[in-house]
């Protein structure tokens, strides 16, 4: 594959993920690599090469643009971001970590409140019983 080509289906793969303002900066930086990796020796085949298939290169780059994404997914990411919290994000994780441990540590107390009363109240219904039992 050629430079050219290279640059191109990068171009395709990108458009539509992240803003275009993006994409050039994207598409320059991997253009002038090429070329400088070539100016040491290197050809442009070997560097393409190393550098994989411009389609996850693409991928990657999308999923790691923090700029926003382009004029239509842009809308939909707002969108998702105003809508508030995310359980899939760092905090949602660790909040979701600390609902369980308070939820583990009430059980528990709730648990050590309640056993206790429950055993008497057995204990006092077997003592009835057996004194019961022995009238008759």
């Amino acid at each position: 594959m050629t430079r050219q080509e290279f640059i191109e289906q990068l171009r395709i793969a990108l458009q539509g993920t992240i803003p275009q303002e993006k994409i050039n900066e994207h598409l320059g930086y991997y253009d002038n690599y090429i070329m400088e990796e070539a100016r040491k020796g290197r050809t442009e085949e070997q560097v393409i090469e190393l550098l994989g298939d411009p389609r996850l290169i693409a991928k990657t780059l999308a999923m790691t643009d923090t700029s926003g994404r382009a004029e239509e997914t842009g809308r939909q990411s707002q969108k998702e971001q105003k809508s508030g919290f995310r359980w899939n994000s760092w905090y949602g994780r660790v909040l979701f970590i600390i609902i369980a441990i308070l939820l583990v540590v009430v059980v528990g107390h709730v648990l050590a409140f309640l056993l206790p009363i429950v055993l008497t109240i057995v204990l006092a219904l077997f003592v009835l019983s057996f004194f019961l039992g022995k009238r008759r």
